[in-house]
């Protein structure tokens, strides 16, 4: 592998923190979407985070000859039958904030009892160069969705995530154990592994 630098097909900052984060041991430099002004959103019509992350990663690396990592990822809570699943980033509205989501799953989860809040996120992450998707690596974290919003670390969903063995929300911990459990820590761990054999290949 040959490549300068990799494009992460994201505009969200939380997530291209976390990706720098867990990449950093490579010593490629990561630049977000902002390097392509002006390039058309790439299509997200899939029904699962698999399909979304794929297309994200085909069409973004159409216009750069770097390698491009594209994630989708998302909350399911059980008990909201799946909901708000592929649509995360976009529940509520396309303008709604994190606060207002989190608030939005919690109204909706007022007379739900303690054993019927599970939850998990479930983060995939396609690798594509000039079109092509090389592969697609997928990661989860099983909890459950507490009663308040706890923590002022991490992003969307995080403060209303309980992981059970640790007894809090992944907004609660520090980022560098958040992303070493978590769902897209999991996926990005597979990436590191087959960057690091491109590298040496």
């Amino acid at each position: 592998m040959r490549n300068t630098h990799i494009l992460v097909a994201t505009l969200n900052p939380g997530k291209l923190k976390e990706i720098q984060l867990f990449l950093e041991p490579l010593y490629i430099p990561l630049l977000s979407l902002e390097v392509l002004p002006g390039v058309e959103s790439a299509p997200e019509e899939g029904t699962t985070f698999k399909a979304n992350a794929r297309q994200k990663a085909r069409h973004y690396s159409r216009f750069s000859k770097a390698l491009t990592i594209a994630d989708d990822s998302g909350l399911i809570v059980d008990a909201l039958h799946g909901e708000p699943g592929i649509y995360s980033a976009r529940y509520v509205s396309n303008r709604a904030t994190d606060k207002e989501r989190n608030e939005r799953i919690l109204s909706q989860m007022e007379d739900i009892s303690e054993p019927r809040r599970s939850a998990r996120f479930e983060c995939c992450i396609a690798l594509a160069q000039e079109g092509q998707v090389l592969e697609i690596y997928r990661g989860t974290l099983e909890g459950f969705i507490c009663r308040e919003p706890r923590g002022r670390k991490g992003f969307g969903y995080d403060p209303i995530f309980e992981v059970p063995e640790l007894n809090q929300t992944l907004a609660e911990l520090d980022p560098q154990k958040k992303i070493r459990i978590s769902h897209r820590g999991q996926a990005l761990e597979k990436v590191k592994i087959a960057l690091q054999g491109w590298m040496l290949g």
